[in-house]
């Protein structure tokens, strides 16, 4: 195998487009192929392909999803079936257990690996070893700007916060599925989709998102506020194509320190 890996993109969106300037800045071991994109954009600087196939059949040895939960389902099984590590950021997605399942064969059969950056958390590694010897409870609260979860005329004459969502996390992925891959990336470090809790506030004083996680077990406490940058786009943090680059910098590196 070359001691440089192709990394190919699905999506050409906010974070497509910030990891794949990472690596073209030069990344260890790690090079850029190109986007995969539903039409011609011009402007990317680097190779365009219509589809996943056509993206594995030029060498793509890492996939990263970095476009939507559809995204995720239709490039997923192939790249993984063919062998390619695929790092995606739509982890919301994998509240579909069928998904999941489909996902997981593919990479069994391979050896390739499915992987999910921390995203918009944090402490997901201290929750996969809580994990192990039992965890009592996790809550992952999600405070966004209100016109990220209202109606604009309702979220401008929002005054305090307002809880719109409590519930357990395969229900919110699947009532805001644009904006809960945070609470989808804690359910799978830690108690699952079932049995974590989630909640979202509109929060009237904040103009990035802001995550709250605390979990409880035989380990202990745990308690972490994340206050994110946002993108250009509201509903991203700045972080999240971050913690791709750090994904990647992990599949090739010689000494990985948990993420």
């Amino acid at each position: 195998m070359s001691d440089v890996r192709a990394v190919g993109i699905v999506g050409a969106g906010t974070i497509g487009r910030a990891v794949g300037a990472r690596l073209q800045e030069g990344l260890p071991g790690l090079k850029l192929l190109g986007y995969v994109v539903r039409a011609p954009k011009g402007d990317l600087d680097a190779r365009e392909f219509a589809s996943v196939g056509d993206l594995l059949d030029a060498g793509a040895q890492i996939v990263v999803e970095a476009a939507s939960h559809d995204a995720l389902r239709e490039c997923g099984e192939p790249a993984l079936a063919a062998g390619a590590d695929l790092v995606c950021t739509s982890v919301g997605a994998l509240a579909d257990p069928g998904l999941r399942s489909r996902l997981w064969a593919a990479g069994v059969a391979s050896g390739a690996r499915l992987v999910v950056p921390s995203g918009a958390v944090g402490a997901l590694d201290v929750l996969g070893a809580a994990a192990e010897d039992g965890l009592d409870e996790v809550v992952i609260e999600q405070r966004k700007p209100p016109r990220t979860l209202l109606p604009a005329d309702e979220a401008d004459a929002l005054t305090e916060p307002r809880v719109v969502f409590d519930g357990t996390v395969t229900e919110v992925v699947s009532l805001y599925p644009k904006t809960t891959n945070v609470a989808a990336a804690v359910a799978l470090a830690g108690l699952g989709f079932d049995a974590t809790r989630a909640r979202v506030v509109a929060d009237p004083s904040l103009r990035a998102n802001q995550a709250l996680l605390t979990a409880r077990g035989s380990f202990g406490e745990l308690a972490l506020r994340l206050d994110n940058v946002a993108t250009a786009n509201p509903r991203t943090s700045a972080i999240t194509a971050q913690s791709v680059v750090a994904a990647l910098r992990r599949l090739v590196a010689p000494l990985v320190v948990p993420g």
